[in-house]
């Protein structure tokens, strides 16, 4: 692997920073499923101690991005039709609450960053890559869980949403597909705006069962 030209500034080698790097070299699908995570070669290509890169392998741990095994060390996970399923069951149930609780408490500020999100999503198109289709779809529903104003509700949703990304990065949206989505995406904004918060919630459930189906059916395929 080869991280050097993601070398954060001093100001930023810390845990949370290098598990940003890792998280971004994962998700983009630099770092692939099975591969091991070796703190002394991660730390001389990132030109920081070891303490910051095992804090970190720790962090992704607990986001299901990694395996941490005693005496063996650290791998990337490895993601499972099982995880998959299981993974966007908790999605369904956290989100649509996230999205109910946002409908009663965003601000306008919220919106104008969920309408960026969305303005995001629609100019990518069928041409983005996989990876960065999945950065953006991340984007748009950590704006939810951001307008509930829950910090608690915001940590758990970025943990969850890390582990569909991480797969999603490996497989972009058809045209269909791509449209399906932003008309999904539409209406639940729409309904966020309108603080109905039992449709936002309904129309979120329904998104990510639809996005499940699509996970699964590639997972299948590939």
């Amino acid at each position: 692997m080869d991280l050097s030209a993601a070398t954060p500034p001093l100001a930023q080698r810390t845990s949370e920073g290098v598990a940003r790097i890792l998280r971004d070299a994962i998700l983009a699908g630099q770092l692939k499923p099975g591969q091991p995570l070796r703190e002394r070669l991660l730390a001389e290509e990132l030109g920081i101690s070891r303490t910051p890169i095992r804090e970190a392998l720790f962090i992704l741990q607990g986001e299901g991005l990694v395996d941490l095994i005693p005496n063996r060390g650290a791998t990337v996970r490895a993601v499972t039709a099982r995880d998959i399923a299981q993974i966007y069951a908790l999605r369904a149930v956290i989100e649509a609450h996230a999205a109910r609780m946002a409908a009663e408490s965003h601000t306008e500020r919220d919106l104008e960053q969920m309408e960026e999100a969305y303005a995001r999503l629609r100019r990518l198109g069928a041409r983005a890559t996989a990876a960065d289709q999945a950065h953006a779809d991340l984007h748009f529903h950590s704006c939810i869980s951001v307008a509930t104003g829950s910090d608690l509700l915001q940590t758990i949703s970025r943990q969850v949403l890390a582990v569909t990304a991480s797969y999603r990065s490996h497989y972009a949206y058809r045209a269909e597909q791509i449209k399906a989505a932003n008309q999904q995406h539409r209406a639940i904004l729409d309904a966020l705006r309108d603080r109905d918060g039992d449709l936002a919630a309904k129309l979120v459930g329904e998104h990510i069962s639809w996005s499940s189906h699509v996970a699964l059916e590639h997972f299948g395929s590939s």
